[in-house]
């Protein structure tokens, strides 16, 4: 065989499974930070101050130049991580059959960060919403879980 034809090595697990992994934590910590409201913004809307409300988690205190540089860094990483593992799906470092998996678990790592946010959202009374992403977030993560794992037993059988 010409050493010109031959296909490029594979990444290592571990540096894919990083990559993967930085991918999902980056999706869910901008998720919650794209789609939060600051909490006065919140409470005002909802017509209370913010020492009358409650949370069903309740949030960490940062100063908003903090949450602004977490949201915006996991945004970048994640954005990162979707690049660097699309690149090497394309020059065939990674097997193509992982986009299916890696697809399969993004959607719970978003799912995690809009129930991070709803369930540290300032509310007066029961928070609904919470309730309700949960009981609809966890058995469709458990789908979107067996999925996944579905997908990868033929891929690790394989090789």
């Amino acid at each position: 065989m010409n050493p010109a034809q031959a296909r490029p090595a594979s990444l290592p697990r571990p540096l894919s499974a990083l990559m993967t992994a930085l991918l999902l934590a980056g999706t869910a910590v901008s998720t919650w930070w794209v789609t939060r409201t600051p909490p006065h913004e919140e409470a005002a809307a909802g017509g209370f101050s913010l020492d009358e409300a409650g949370h069903a988690i309740d949030p960490l205190v940062l100063p908003a130049w903090a949450e602004t540089l977490i949201g915006a860094s996991a945004l970048v990483i994640a954005l990162a991580m979707a690049a660097l593992l699309v690149r090497a799906m394309v020059v065939e470092r990674l097997d193509r059959r992982w986009s299916a998996v890696i697809l399969s678990l993004t959607p719970i790592a978003a799912m995690a960060g809009l129930w991070w946010m709803i369930g540290t959202a300032p509310v007066i009374g029961a928070n609904i919403g919470f309730g309700l992403a949960s009981m609809v977030f966890g058995p469709a993560s458990l789908i979107l879980l067996a999925v996944a794992i579905a997908l990868s037993i033929p891929i690790l059988r394989s090789r």
